[in-house]
């Protein structure tokens, strides 16, 4: 018995809301790179050219995953009947390569400018476009955690993972103005260095993520056991076995054997199975779902894995 939810039938919600958050994320990155370049170029100061660096790259990733919401939004075709929505996994993969390239170019940069430290000039001005670069990126934030918590988007995910990462970016190189503006001098350098060990660590996290979902990686221990309450507690279901799931953008696949009755029509099995559908919709409501169902007999558990 397969269930088949018609792909093209995205919520329009779903799809404002990732396009929404997609377009604040460019238009955000692109005011903030204008203010920063400009702080830096009076300045000179390392903390906020690692601020600059790491909204460069957020532009450009941002950008890359805007073409990419669009083009997983696209309705399957002949060659793509499940839909072409790990697309976005792909610009998460594009992410975390720029965001891991411009944290090893701020740790190089911080090293350097910790071993030879030199004078920032116009502190005050750095410090005020700090607070506001974290104002603006915490409003970011905040509309994107709505967003992916509504949409579940792994590039919205990401995206959101890395825009975290720059709150505390902002928040270390207010840090090393403080203390640069206190005589600390070092403190500019250093704090560029551990900003990118943490963009690092933010991407290594964002890129593991992506292959997961391209890998087909299967939903998590407490959703699985989930499934497998709910199928094994429907009336009429034996048993079941060879449960698969995975996650693609907003859609959950799940499929599984169920063994019935032997004895039971056609029909009443169908009731039975109609019924374990509608039961996991409630828990994922864009879901698609193919179950196989298999009489009580010896045959049926000589090749049947039970692992699940």
């Amino acid at each position: 018995m397969e269930k088949t939810n018609n792909i093209n039938n995205v919520s329009k919600n779903y799809k404002t809301l990732v396009m929404l958050a997609g377009f604040a994320s460019v238009i955000t990155a692109s005011i903030l790179i204008a203010v920063k370049a400009g702080i830096w170029f009076y300045s000179g100061s390392t903390s906020i050219f690692a601020s600059l660096t790491d909204s460069m790259f957020d532009a450009l990733a941002s950008f890359i995953n805007l073409l990419a919401l669009r083009y997983s939004l696209t309705p399957p075709d002949d060659d793509h009947r499940y839909g072409h929505y790990k697309s976005q996994s792909l610009a998460s993969l594009a992410q975390a390569a720029f965001i891991g390239g411009s944290a090893v170019l701020l740790i190089m940069h911080g090293i350097n400018r910790f071993q030879h430290p030199q004078v920032v000039v116009h502190l005050d001005l750095a410090i005020y476009v700090s607070i506001f670069a974290m104002a603006m990126t915490m409003l970011l934030v905040l509309f994107q955690s709505y967003v992916y918590n509504r949409t579940k988007s792994d590039a919205i995910g990401a995206d959101r993972f890395h825009y975290l990462s720059d709150i505390v970016l902002n928040l270390g190189v207010l840090i090393a103005l403080v203390l640069s503006r206190q005589g600390f001098l070092w403190a500019d350098g250093l704090f560029a260095a551990i900003i990118g060990l943490f963009i690092l660590k933010g991407a290594w996290s964002i890129g593991k993520h992506a292959v997961d979902t391209l890998l087909d990686k299967s939903l998590s221990a407490p959703e699985m056991a989930e499934i497998v309450k709910v199928i094994n507690n429907a009336p009429g279901i034996i048993s079941m076995h060879d449960l698969k799931t995975h996650r693609a953008g907003p859609k959950v696949f799940i499929q599984c054997h169920v063994v019935l009755k032997s004895c039971m029509r056609v029909c009443q099995a169908h009731r039975v199975v109609t019924e374990v559908e509608h039961r996991l919709e409630a828990l994922f409501p864009e879901t698609e779902i193919t179950i196989h169902m298999e009489p009580d007999i010896p045959e049926t558990y000589e090749e049947a894995v039970f692992k699940d």
